[in-house]
């Protein structure tokens, strides 16, 4: 029996989360102890399956102090005292599996042992969004400092991504020499999703099509508008999502006000955050979705396994590795609502069988047997 512990900033209800309870529900299953770590209260999605006893909290929120670097001291004391905690029935962790980019700061202030960092964001694209368009000098000046900020954090760690997109992208863009590194995509339970996907839901009786993702900015809600105005169908739009920061609650308000301004607001349907939102997706047309950047969206994914068809922006990284053979012609620019529009247009009227061979890879005993043989390497 493996302990394991699977490291997180919180629960909300994000694709991340979601990859946590399946890796801590597949390692069970397979006989293992695992530990799910948080650094905040915060538990949106269900966690029925995981007992009380295997949940740790660091804090209420996340604040244990005000200022930034003694706070991440603090918490990676935290972390210690928790895993000592853990460990005092004699059994040591074996692998530790950080799922947030604050985990993968507090675990190498605490110097924690066999951590492997599952990397799931694109983060030449992230450094690109944060330097912004600030003069030449300037621009330059924050790109060094994103980048050593980055290279302080990643170098020298083991690292796991959930594209090979996203590993030539740390190697290559950002220049991260990491101890190791491979892609093992994200695992899913089939028989699972597509139970739930068959749960009943007051879901709208018109056609419509759909895409869940929280409301931050690279999600690109106002792409999709936009594109679902332009292609002109007859099916409804439904948008699931929370908003869990202040800037997610402003790009939700522009997204309002979009909607009101394209006269949409008897065509769009924002249900909020949903528990269980494969009964949606597995109900929909279609599955859209518009972000400018992602790792490996889940939710291409999970729509593939209900059977619903997929269009997607072929924004970096991710989609590419998942709609494949002839899915991949919907695939369309990032930031271009025309091309996106055209697709939607074209999945409705016409989609090829949705195979399940291009599936296989993301299946979560296949997913859990690397990580383990992996993960024990020395």
């Amino acid at each position: 029996m493996l302990r394991i512990g699977l490291l997180i900033d919180s629960l909300i209800g994000g694709g991340a989360e979601r990859v946590v309870l399946n890796l801590f529900s597949i390692f069970s299953r397979l006989g293992h102890d695992p530990h799910i770590i948080l650094i905040k209260n915060k538990i949106d999605i269900p966690i029925e399956e995981v007992p009380s006893s295997k949940i740790h909290i660091l804090s209420k929120d996340g604040v244990l102090s005000h200022n930034k670097f003694l706070n991440k001291l603090m918490l990676s004391q935290k972390l210690k005292q928790v895993i000592k905690k853990i460990e005092s029935d004699g059994l040591s962790f074996h692998f530790y599996i950080s799922n947030a980019e604050d985990m993968d700061r507090i675990t190498k202030i605490a110097k924690l042992p066999n951590v492997y960092i599952r990397y799931r964001n694109c983060m030449s694209e992230y450094i690109k969004n944060k330097i912004g368009n600030k003069g030449y000098i300037k621009t330059l000046i924050r790109k060094y400092r994103f980048l050593r900020k980055f290279r302080k954090i990643y170098n020298n760690r083991h690292i796991i991504t959930v594209s090979q997109a996203l590993a030539d992208d740390i190697l290559k863009n950002v220049g991260i020499k990491p101890k190791s590194i491979k892609t093992i995509y994200n695992p899913f339970n089939f028989e699972k999703i597509r139970k739930l996907g068959n749960e009943k839901e007051d879901l709208p009786s018109e056609p419509y099509i759909i895409y869940a993702a929280k409301f931050e900015n690279r999600k690109r809600h106002d792409l999709l508008i936009d594109a679902y105005y332009k292609a002109n169908i007859p099916h409804k739009l439904v948008l699931i999502g929370g908003c869990y920061t202040e800037s997610d609650r402003l790009t939700f308000k522009k997204l309002l006000n979009q909607i009101h301004r394209l006269k949409l607001q008897h065509k769009v349907i924002l249900p909020g955050f949903q528990k269980n939102p494969y009964p949606w997706i597995k109900n929909a047309s279609l599955f859209v979705m518009s972000s400018d950047s992602e790792g490996l969206p889940t939710v291409l994914i999970e729509s593939l396994i209900l059977g619903t068809p997929v269009v997607s922006t072929d924004c970096p990284t991710g989609p590419r590795e998942i709609l494949t053979g002839q899915l991949s012609k919907f695939l369309s620019p990032p930031g271009d609502s025309e091309a996106l529009a055209k697709n939607i247009k074209s999945a409705l009227d016409s989609y090829p069988e949705i195979n399940e061979d291009i599936l296989k890879k993301f299946d979560e005993n296949y997913v859990a047997k690397q990580y383990i043989e992996h993960c024990l390497k020395k």
